[in-house]
């Protein structure tokens, strides 16, 4: 089958693998050459799909442990990998990282080319790609993969819901001088939740929800970025020092019912946007494009996309209200609400069975 990818970031390029390995033939359009580093958590599911493609991750640190708590309260919540039944429960890394191991898969079907216009599928044609070149390409799929702003999306008349927090995240990487090896921390501090993310040996990525002022404010004074930093982290990571400029992005809630017309279909940010503080962007649209070329092994290309959209779809929804849900109970900084999660977590700490399941829930490992 003949397949195109729009778009060269971590997803795209994973799909072009995949599709690679069940002996499609790929062609991979972007025009972007240097893309802006995030520090991801790839969760247990995303570490074997890349195994079974043949993908070797040497970078980032195995995520063995996960320490929930709120400052100022007693209670917390310590999940152990091994405690939970796994060996670890995924896996931080660089997105260029990444994008560098997958890459050295799928040189050969990467073209440095704009994609000016798409044309679905029609009953005399295949879906249709115009690129700047002049050249038309008219392969059996589409993989829409160019991320929440794409105009191309917007030209086949995708229509996206948006549910804006009103609130801003501002993320970036810090330098710890008594780093916790595997260990990541889900925060909770009164401003909203401030995940740290162990990417390197001393290196930490954080993702921290305030209100939009704060946020531009901490950005635009990395001395003050600093001072609030220490006073949000668990004391035990030591001294710390910013490694990279940090980054203000609005938070936006976003989604798009159907995300695929005839010989098309959106994959990742295009199809959906969810609160990146629980680290499941990535992984929940590979668990989409896992279904989908399960789906291509069996069925013509568009009764594989309604299919492996309907099998996933269930998913989707689960994490989109998870996700959103994080934001929405610890973004409220009143007593009693601190004391009924504190207690929360005082008794969820208490119970393996649910660990796991709350481990595996967040994590993405049982999609």
């Amino acid at each position: 089958m003949e397949i195109s990818i729009v778009g060269g970031g971590p997803i795209g390029l994973i799909a072009a693998r995949a599709l690679l390995a069940d002996g499609h033939q790929v062609r991979l359009f972007d025009p972007s050459i240097k893309k802006p580093k995030m520090s991801l958590a790839l969760a247990e599911s995303t570490l074997r799909l890349l195994d079974c493609i043949g993908v070797e991750l040497e970078a980032g640190q195995d995520l063995t442990e996960i320490l929930v708590n709120e400052k100022g309260l007693p209670g917390s919540m310590l999940l152990h990998a091994s405690e939970c039944g796994y060996p670890r429960f995924g896996r931080v890394v660089c997105s260029q990282a990444l994008e560098e191991a997958v890459a050295l898969h799928v040189s050969e079907c990467v073209e440095t080319v704009a994609v000016e216009t798409i044309r679905a599928r029609s009953a005399q044609a295949n879906p249709r790609i115009q690129l700047a070149t002049g050249e038309e390409v008219a392969p059996d799929l589409v993989f829409l993969a160019d991320g929440g702003r794409s105009h191309l999306t917007d030209a086949l008349g995708m229509m996206a819901h948006h549910r804006p927090f009103g609130r801003s995240v501002i993320l970036g990487r810090l330098r710890v001088s008594s780093p916790m090896k595997g260990r990541a921390y889900e925060r909770f501090i009164g401003t909203g939740p401030l995940a740290i993310l162990p990417v390197e040996q001393d290196v930490y990525g954080f993702v921290w929800s305030l209100s939009p002022n704060h946020a531009e404010q901490l950005q635009q004074s990395p001395s003050e970025l600093i001072e609030a930093l220490k006073d949000a982290l668990p004391d035990e990571l030591g001294s710390i020092e910013l490694v990279a400029d940090p980054v203000v992005i609005p938070l936006v809630e976003r989604w798009i019912d159907q995300p695929y017309r005839p010989g098309i279909v959106l994959i990742g940010n295009g199809a959906q946007t969810i609160h990146p503080v629980a680290g499941q962007g990535l992984n929940l649209a590979l668990r989409g494009v896992t279904q989908i070329t399960a789906e291509l092994k069996q069925s013509d290309p568009d009764t594989a996309v309604r299919t492996a959209f309907a099998n996933w779809k269930p998913n989707r929804d689960k994490t989109r209200l998870a996700s959103s849900s994080l934001e929405a109970l610890f973004d409220r900084d009143v007593l009693p609400r601190k004391i009924l999660t504190s207690l929360g977590m005082v008794v969820a700490d208490q119970s393996p069975w649910l660990k796991t399941k709350i481990a595996e829930a967040g994590m993405g490992i049982v999609s």
